[in-house]
């Protein structure tokens, strides 16, 4: 079985995401990020989450750790829900400097949070694209 067709309960999350239950627990109760297999039902019932749930709990984690306020991932989630993207956080390439939260489209860097919609200039340069374009270089002379 491949990991992207996993089921997590939320303990497996919270092992694997290092987020505090209660976090999860309250994340979902909110909306911010809920799990896609099953939601909580009430007392004993199994909330349920695919990997690129995850993924998006991972990114959350990450980006409070940045110095991201949740008021503001939220305003992030929000901006992309209306964009079209379901899994706002689990199916986008998000970049941060600890202020301003982007999407990456493409080359560009798209504003999400203070100015949603707008391009920024960046260079952003995927190293591990690179390694691979100069392994397979070396390969080829080798």
């Amino acid at each position: 079985m491949r990991n992207v067709d996993q089921v997590f309960s939320t303990g497996k999350v919270a092992r694997l995401s290092g987020l505090p239950y209660g976090t999860l627990n309250y994340w979902a109760k909110s909306g911010f990020i809920q799990p896609s297999i099953a939601q909580a039902e009430g007392t004993g019932s199994v909330r349920l989450y695919d990997f690129t749930d995850l993924v998006a709990l991972k990114l959350a984690k990450e980006l409070r750790k940045a110095g991201i306020s949740l008021q503001s991932l939220r305003e992030v989630v929000r901006y992309l829900r209306r964009r079209g993207q379901k899994k706002a956080l689990g199916d986008v390439f998000l970049v941060s400097d600890g202020k301003e939260v982007y999407e990456r489209r493409g080359g560009e860097l798209i504003s999400t949070l203070r100015r949603p919609g707008q391009s920024a200039w960046a260079c952003a340069i995927d190293l591990g694209s690179v390694v691979e374009e100069v392994r397979r270089e070396v390969e080829k002379v080798a």
